[in-house]
């Protein structure tokens, strides 16, 4: 870091403050993404569980915009924070567990026309399916308070 070597202790302090600014605030997008993430599948499980035929397919399309457009406008970040890192792995392999269950249960368990108990399953389902990413959120909104 020779552009560097002439900083006064105040600045190199601002510096530094800058660079910790700069990982919160990645951290904090993660955070919201993961807890626009959650509510979205959520609303997806409810909608394919307990919706009717002609709204599920615009679900799934909806469901599939949003995932794409997080995952562009989170991999433009500069910066990453340690934390997601180990956390991101973690996430998504619970997600994709949750959200396989889930999808056995719509194709082999869930009846064409649900009863009230069958609601009730689906509603657990729906939170089951996304309860990694709002575990996620909740870590990364943990991670940037601590700092």
């Amino acid at each position: 870091m020779p552009e560097h070597d002439d900083l006064s202790a105040e600045a190199a302090l601002r510096e530094v403050d800058r660079a910790q600014g700069a990982v919160r605030k990645s951290s904090r997008r993660v955070a919201r993404f993961y807890l626009g993430m959650w509510l979205g599948v959520t609303g997806y499980w409810l909608v394919t569980l307990l919706g009717p035929a002609t709204v599920k397919n615009y679900a799934t399309l909806a469901i599939g915009a949003l995932t794409v457009a997080g995952f562009i406008h989170i991999s433009r970040q500069r910066v990453y924070d340690r934390r997601h890192y180990r956390l991101s792995f973690s996430v998504t392999a619970a997600f994709v567990g949750t959200t396989v269950i889930g999808a056995l249960y719509n194709m082999f368990l869930h009846p064409q026309e649900p009863g009230p108990l069958w609601a009730v399953a689906g509603v657990l389902i729906a939170l089951i399916a996304s309860a990694p990413l709002l575990y996620g959120a909740v870590r990364m909104f943990r991670s940037t308070d601590d700092r």
